[in-house]
């Protein structure tokens, strides 16, 4: 593979888990604490919740790491099973093969067990992964197991975890009982950008290599925006990146690399079709918050601005669009700007040009305030600033306060857009 290429010991981001990588942020750590604290003291229940790849089943592990061979687990996968199935999945992890299909005779296993494990000093925990596919008759189930107990001890913990959707099956009243039995409900957040580069550095460091050496200056911010901090999406990125390197011949991962490794990886986020949901009307959220902007700028003048108050939000040369820009260097349906789990995200679909963001080529990218949309050869200035009352600046008087975003992320001029977009056609139809 690629590690003799760049001088590695092995894989830095293989997708297999591997305990000499684990790097944990500050909400990592502070949750295997909890976790901990929780199976020790032998809580009925620990609900833990996050995206795919936030890390849930890494902190159920070093919890249980950590406290050693007296805990002994089984572990569901299979969440699409009603309680007759479950059951005997149960007895299945527990090494009890022979077991029939009648409810009594699997409940009386379980708890012989669970009471034979207790007598010799080993208590039981029950993983549950993507618990929010559960059925409501599967939950009842193991909230009944969780009841299963000594006449001063608890001898099983079940541990749910799933995705955000996990929090509201749980939060149904017809749940109440399980939830006072749940002291600890760990929600997991993606990585902020500096604990990205941070978690990049660490695995490169174990495989014996150097961030600085393997990816140019930039790239990880990149790598942040493009993943969302999602670890998962990290790994599968930066091991798809090395792999281009390797055969490409190329020392180090540039944006060019990053931008054909998630063009590869189908990364999109798809343009509304026809019968889709109507767009969300933010404006209708939260009044408190303000709405993002865009400001078009074309050859230093500025010829629009126009509020994001409906999303999805499209630009292109087509009537249709939110945002319509009659040039021939614009595509009929040239991008998207959609709000994606709380982010906003800029897409291209599939123009015939491209776009850049912040003079990066790009198919797809988290916006932050100030970033800048070139379609053509007209700058978009992304802003979440509330600029509600400000007029447009009809002589260009704020053309030089808003576009010194393009001088300061070494962002093209003008003059300069013509060649890039010739270069961006080029790349797309190769």
């Amino acid at each position: 593979m690629y590690e003799e290429f760049f001088h590695l010991t092995c894989r830095p981001f293989d997708l297999a888990p591997d305990p000499r990588f684990l790097y944990f942020t500050d909400q990592h750590s502070r949750a295997v604490a909890n976790v901990r604290f929780a199976l020790m003291n032998h809580d009925s229940f620990v609900v833990i919740t996050g995206e795919i790849g936030t890390g849930k089943t890494t902190i159920l592990n070093a919890a249980l790491e950590q406290l050693g061979p007296k805990y002994v687990v089984a572990r569901l996968s299979h969440t699409t099973l009603n309680d007759i199935e479950l059951l005997q999945c149960l007895l299945s992890e527990f090494g009890i093969p022979d077991y029939g299909d009648k409810k009594v005779k699997l409940l009386d296993e379980l708890r012989a067990h669970f009471l034979d494990q207790h007598q010799h000093g080993r208590h039981v925990v029950i993983i549950v992964d993507e618990a929010q596919h559960l059925s409501s008759a599967a939950i009842e189930e193991l909230r009944l197991l969780s009841c299963i107990d000594t006449r001063d001890r608890r001898i099983v913990s079940i541990a749910l975890t799933g995705q955000p959707a996990l929090d509201d099956v749980l939060d149904e009243e017809s749940l109440a009982p399980l939830r006072q039995r749940t002291r600890l409900r760990q929600r997991l957040r993606p990585l902020a950008e500096e604990e990205t580069a941070a978690y990049i550095q660490h695995r490169i460091k174990i495989a014996g290599g150097s961030a600085d050496d393997i990816f140019e200056p930039g790239t990880l911010a990149e790598i942040h925006r493009l993943t969302r901090g999602t670890p998962r999406l990290i790994n599968t990125l930066c091991d798809s990146a090395l792999m281009v390197c390797m055969v490409d011949n190329k020392p180090r991962v540039d944006m060019e690399t990053l931008v054909n490794v998630v063009k590869d990886l189908g990364w999109r986020w798809e343009a509304p079709v026809p019968g889709s949901p109507a767009p969300v009307k933010l404006a209708a959220a939260n009044s408190e918050e303000k709405l993002p902007w865009l400001r078009a700028f074309s050859h230093g003048k500025l010829i629009t601005k126009v509020s994001l108050k409906d999303v999805p939000f499209t630009v292109g040369r087509s009537s249709s669009n939110s945002l319509v820009l009659p040039e021939k260097e614009v595509s009929r349906r040239h991008a998207l700007i959609d709000l994606v789990g709380g982010r906003y995200v800029v897409e291209d679909l599939r123009s015939a040009n491209g776009i850049l963001v912040n003079s990066r080529p790009c198919d797809t990218a988290v916006l932050k305030s100030g970033d800048v949309i070139t379609v053509g050869l007209v700058n978009l200035i992304f802003s979440l600033d509330d600029e509600q009352h400000d007029a447009p600046d009809e002589h260009g008087k704020d053309t030089a306060r808003h576009l010194a975003a393009l001088t300061e992320t070494q962002a093209l001029s003008d003059e300069d857009v013509p060649d890039v977009v010739a270069s961006v056609r080029r790349r797309k139809s190769s």
